[in-house]
This record gives C-alpha cells, structure tokens and sequence, in this order.
C-alpha cells in the first residue's frame, strides 16, 4: 500500500503556494502557544477556585500581577484589531 505521505512527495508541489503554507503554518505556530498559555492560566484558575484559602497561602498560588495581565490583554487585542484590519488573506 503506498503511503498518502510518499505520493505528496513524488509531486512537484507548487511554488507560488509556498507563501500560502508559510503563513498557515505561522499561524498554526501561534495558534499552538496561545493555546499553551490559554491551557496554563486554565489550569491556574480551576486549581485556585479548587483550593481553599489555607493552601492558596502554603502553596503559593500567586494571582500574577495585574500590570502584567493587562499588557498581555494589551497586546491580545492590539493583535487581533490588526489582524481584523489585515482582512482574510486569500
């Protein structure tokens, strides 16, 4: 059975697509981390509400500082308004 994979491979791929696939895959690149760090202030959030005040202050679960969450809200929402001035690239 040939693999789906070898085939795509013995094609010649096409190289004015080449900028089209740069960018899907920048954009599955920070998808990714976004979603690393969205699944970290998760989990931060479930195991704070889960811990009752006497193990937040042995544990340390530190609330990060406000300054630093709203320069990262910042510059959520700075780069989603460019992205909506951007439009749909295709």
């Amino acid at each position: 059975m040939i693999n789906e994979f070898d085939l795509e491979d013995e094609l010649e791929y096409p190289e004015e697509l080449y900028p089209v696939v740069e960018l899907s895959d920048s954009i599955l690149e920070l998808t990714e981390k976004l979603e690393l760090i969205r699944g970290k202030l998760d989990n931060f959030e479930q195991r704070y509400l889960e811990a009752d005040e006497e193990m937040r202050e042995c544990e340390g679960y530190e609330i990060p500082s406000s300054t630093k969450l709203e320069r990262w809200q910042a510059a959520i929402e700075e780069m989603s308004d460019r992205i909506e001035f951007l439009g749909d690239p295709l």
